[in-house]
């Protein structure tokens, strides 16, 4: 019977030492206050096919106590035979603030440029409030929903550029982030913009991605990226897709 208690003591020491192992790892993790991530997927093809394509995309995250930055940016160019079939540039910055734990402020500004598809330039501010649903050290998922200005200039208004597209909107977000295993991950995220003027007027982006890690700073990325817009501007389709496959590196 005394040989019971030495194993139970045994067991519990060892679950103390995992348990202190794992705390001193999410401390370490804690304490990063800056990441980078940065992917890049380049075709060239010469002979009977010319073809070229680049994706570049970069995400920085400047973490704080209660102030979070997240700087994201993106390059998507194709060209075949010398022909322009693609170009797509944007750009964003988004602030959030802590309130509780799983309550937050968020602030927003937006970029975006893509003349095959019908227009010069969309701007957008705006600000609002999310909520995690799932807040763990791996997984996370939220919703947010923010009021803002816009701004768009088109193609249609390109002999007056003093005359731009404004309207207040609305637009609603949803993320989630889920670890498929030790060295893979899956994200996806869907962004709802409303035109509270005109309800005829909205538009979803729908963002989806996958990692394999392969060493502590590559991994490989495969990427979905659906643009919806329900008001095109005329002559034009209503949905863009891009899917790209890049090698990313973090630290």
């Amino acid at each position: 019977m005394g040989k019971i208690p030495k194993k139970l003591t045994t067991v519990f020491i060892i679950l103390f030492l995992i348990s202190l192992a794992q705390a001193a790892e999410e401390d370490k993790e804690k304490q990063k206050v800056y990441t980078s991530s940065t992917s890049l997927s380049i075709l060239q093809t010469s002979g009977n096919a010319n073809e070229f394509s680049l994706g570049f995309d970069t995400e920085q995250k400047l973490n704080l106590k209660k102030s979070h930055f997240n700087f994201k940016g993106s390059v998507i160019y194709a060209e075949s035979e010398g022909t322009r079939d693609t170009e797509f540039y944007f750009s964003q910055l988004n602030y959030r603030y802590s309130f509780k734990p799983k309550f937050y402020g968020v602030a927003s500004t937006q970029l975006e440029r893509n003349v095959l598809s019908g227009y010069n330039y969309r701007f957008s501010l705006s600000a609002g409030a999310g909520y995690f649903w799932i807040k763990t050290k791996k997984l996370e998922a939220s919703s947010e929903a923010a009021f803002g200005w816009s701004s768009e200039n088109n193609i249609e208004k390109a002999s007056d550029l003093n005359v731009s597209l404004t309207f207040i909107s609305m637009s609603i977000s949803n993320s989630i982030k889920i670890p498929l295993s030790s060295n893979s991950e899956l994200n996806h995220q869907n962004i709802f913009f409303f035109n509270l003027k005109e309800g005829s007027d909205f538009r979803i982006n729908s963002i989806s991605s996958v990692s394999f890690s392969i060493s502590k700073i590559f991994s490989i990325k495969l990427s979905h990226q659906l643009k919806y817009n329900h008001r095109p501007v005329t002559g034009f389709k209503n949905t863009d897709q891009y899917i790209l496959s890049s090698l990313v590196l973090k630290f």
